[in-house]
């Protein structure tokens, strides 16, 4: 593989290494061959924008960078549609348990497991001053 074909698959390569991670559904196969398309397009414009600066096209390469700009986003857009993108999925960021932690999972998982332990819910007396509550029973 030469260097000018590396360049030109780079986003679709990485976009197969991020797909092969990714948790997705039957229901997600179209969208993702989308970004499958899009990646690629993305590839060719990249090359095309290379070879263009031999041709010393203004107007051509303004074009060119213009499609890009287009094509990027049509990206970005269908990326953060499968949760691929870090503003898709804004509960990870912090840390958690690694890329493919599911924050609702684990909150669900938390949540079972209070119930078993018969935790569950939310105790308000504890948090009322001690104070308070002996005023109240004097009432």
């Amino acid at each position: 593989m030469t260097n000018s074909n590396k360049a030109e698959s780079a986003i679709a390569a990485s976009l197969e290494r991020a797909l092969e991670s990714t948790p997705l559904l039957k229901r997600d196969s179209a969208i993702a061959e989308l970004a499958r398309v899009y990646a690629r397009e993305l590839d060719a414009l990249f090359t095309r924008l290379g070879e263009d600066e031999a041709t010393d096209s203004a107007t051509h390469h303004k074009r060119v960078i213009t499609e890009i700009d287009i094509m990027g986003r049509r990206l970005e857009a269908v990326l953060d549609r499968l949760g691929m993108s870090p503003g898709a999925r804004p509960a990870v960021r912090g840390g958690g348990e690694g890329e493919s932690g599911d924050p609702g999972t684990r909150a669900l998982d938390e949540l079972r497991a209070d119930a078993a332990a018969g935790t569950a819910g939310v105790d308000y007396a504890a948090a009322v001053d001690p104070a308070v509550t002996a005023a109240d029973a004097g009432d």
